[in-house]
């Protein structure tokens, strides 16, 4: 029988769970796919789930990707705010207590999974994946936090993130091409596209015949 907070939906609209070692079970039976979930990669900002404060991950996340370009759970149904998967759903959901967060906040960063868990050992996307994490690495988005606010080092900033996000995409659209995999597997092979993290510090990205610009808004 569902609980109240079970039906209410607060934390599911706050988006999905970081996946923990538990849940590969769901993953192998194909109750959830990898088509469903998105990688944070390290160093990416994210709430903390115990202080609820944005900070770096200095861990790579798998969570469940988000419900009509937000961060609401995918599995949340609005009409009646319940999960869809309830019988199956990760750790963190079945833990998860509005009134007593201990269980679930006992469990917050520790066996944690990564891609490399997932994917198959024989995957050919395996050496790219790795190739990707070494050569475009994100940047130290606090070190890029501050300088975006300095007027000094701004310009430069911008030119160097500027070169960061056409590799960053070039990359991604070449593995689409060469894997054919849908933009939804993207995001769980690869996380989201450098220029969706930098919305959050105030850049805005635009394109146009002759390339992509980057245009920072002070917040």
């Amino acid at each position: 029988m569902k609980t109240e907070c079970d039906q209410c939906g607060t934390c599911c609209a706050k988006g999905g769970p970081a996946l923990h070692v538990e849940d590969i079970s769901l993953i192998r039976s194909g109750l959830l796919s990898i088509d469903d979930l998105v990688t944070i990669r390290e160093g990416e900002i994210v709430l903390q789930s115990d202080t609820g404060k944005p900070e770096t991950t200095e861990v790579e996340l798998i969570k469940i990707q988000g419900l009509g370009g937000d961060w609401c759970c995918r599995f949340l149904d609005p009409g009646t705010r319940t999960c869809t998967v309830y019988e199956n759903r990760p750790l963190a959901c079945r833990l998860l207590e509005c009134w007593n967060p201990d269980a679930a906040l006992e469990i917050s960063g520790k066996k944690l999974l990564s891609r490399f868990d997932i994917i198959a050992a024989d995957d050919p996307l395996l050496e790219l994946l790795r190739f990707y994490d070494q050569q475009l690495a994100l940047p130290d988005m606090v070190e890029v936090r501050v300088r975006l606010n300095s007027e000094e080092q701004r310009e430069s900033t911008l030119a160097e993130l500027r070169e960061q996000v056409e590799r960053d995409l070039l990359f991604r659209a070449l593995a689409v091409d060469r894997f054919a995999f849908p933009v939804e597997r993207e995001l769980f092979y690869f996380g989201r596209p450098l220029f969706h993290l930098l919305a959050p510090l105030g850049v805005a990205m635009t394109e146009s015949p002759e390339g992509i610009a980057l245009h920072f808004e002070e917040q």
